[in-house]
């Protein structure tokens, strides 16, 4: 129904922002990777939006991206059982994207279950239920793959949190750590991948 908006941002907040688009505001539910995307207050914010419509109650909302791959993500989650549009956005907080793809591609389970709202029935259905549809949208092209028993998978989330650390931004940090590990090839050490990451942002 709603493709994007474009407007003035308001305010904003990791899980909401308010966007004025011809006298009207918006308030678009976001994940904490599209605030970090987000200009500062008073400037011209664009968003690529998902409208949902719950019946029973009456209520509609909005979902905001700053990518098309997180919402095409976020999309595909709202297929999965037991995940509604909450728990989606959740994810996609805690995880981001890129890393959430990865943990699908490689059917990391240790990492799935980890996050919230996520058990691991729910962590099951997301491989198994989900690799083929991302395989078939081109998520899974430059994915990494974090393998279930994951040194790979457990060193790549240690480079992703050492570069936030250091205050690189989550996305940032994913697809440096992502192109790092994949020049490195597996094996590769946190320290190594982080060091090849940094040259990356």
């Amino acid at each position: 129904m709603y493709e994007f908006i474009r407007g003035t941002l308001v305010s904003k907040d990791p899980a909401c922002a308010i966007v004025e688009a011809g006298g009207v505001g918006y308030r678009l539910n976001i994940t904490a990777q599209t605030f970090d995307r987000l200009p500062d207050k008073g400037k011209e914010a664009t968003l690529l939006l998902h409208h949902t419509i719950n019946a029973e109650q009456g209520e509609q909302r909005l979902f905001g991206f700053a990518e098309e791959q997180e919402r095409m993500l976020f999309r595909q989650l709202l297929d999965v059982q037991r995940i509604g549009p909450s728990i989606a956005m959740r994810i996609l907080s805690n995880a981001g994207a890129q890393t959430l793809i990865n943990a699908i591609a490689g059917g990391d389970l240790v990492f799935l279950k980890r996050l919230k709202g996520v058990g691991p029935k729910v962590a099951e259905r997301l491989v198994v239920e989900l690799q083929e549809p991302l395989s078939k949208l081109g998520l899974l092209k430059g994915a990494v793959p974090t393998p279930a028993a994951g040194t790979a998978g457990a060193v790549g989330r240690d480079a992703v949190a050492a570069l936030v650390g250091l205050g690189y931004k989550p996305a940032m940090s994913e697809k440096a750590v992502a192109a790092a590990m994949k020049k490195l090839g597996p094996g590769a050490q946190a320290a190594e991948v982080i060091r090849a990451a940094l040259q990356e942002v």
